[in-house]
């Protein structure tokens, strides 16, 4: 099996800030204005069918290369032919004996684990020898993935001092004591949304 290593973000076409896309998902979800962002599948397509040609015809093994796109989305990707490995302790996986069909790899070395899928049918579109997915969440996870700080947090309305219980879903709540709309301030929106950092996952191609 060979390996592409795949790094990539995106600039939100909503707010402009920059979004990791860390796996092969159609929908992505901004972390700075939350919005869902459609990625296409003829957009994916467009994206990697030189990427698979080049690991798979091209590339000597640790060999890469990296880009600044404009088209559908502002966008800068870095790949190579690379084997997949722990994010953890950076051993490289042993996918002949390693991989059982389960959804996770357990790192012999340092336990981490490492969430593994077979590809979807809809990539293969765009990387038709795509078999397996390492290191990125299923696509259904990406977008409904969990906020930093669980359960509602109190903060006190800038207008009548009464206490709100934020629950993090919207950046404006209206106060139930004085009606005033309060946008909440960064450090507690980044409290209940953290930035998440860029992640690099592996395509794993017969």
């Amino acid at each position: 099996m060979k390996w592409a290593m795949i790094e990539m973000s995106i600039k939100c076409p909503h707010c402009d800030s920059p979004v990791h896309v860390d796996g092969p998902y159609r929908k992505i979800l901004c972390g700075s204005c939350q919005s869902e962002i459609d990625f296409p599948g003829d957009v994916w397509k467009d994206l990697l069918e030189d990427v698979q040609e080049e690991v798979v015809n091209e590339f000597e093994e640790g060999e890469g290369s990296n880009s600044t796109i404009f088209g559908h989305f502002n966008m800068s990707m870095t790949y190579a032919k690379l084997k997949a490995y722990c994010r953890n302790c950076k051993r490289d996986f042993d996918m002949e004996t390693e991989y059982t069909g389960q959804d996770m790899l357990v790192c012999p070395d340092c336990g981490a684990k490492t969430p593994v899928f077979p590809a979807p049918e809809w990539f293969k579109g765009a990387m038709s020898r795509a078999k397996l997915i390492v290191g990125a969440l299923p696509d259904i996870e990406n977008v409904d993935e969990p906020g930093g700080l669980s359960g509602p947090v109190a903060f006190s309305c800038p207008q009548c001092g009464g206490s709100l219980m934020i629950d993090g879903k919207d950046r404006i709540v209206i106060c139930e004591y004085c009606e005033t709309n309060v946008y909440l301030p960064d450090d507690l929106w980044l409290r209940l949304h953290p930035a998440k950092k860029k992640n690099r996952w592996f395509v794993g191609m017969e």
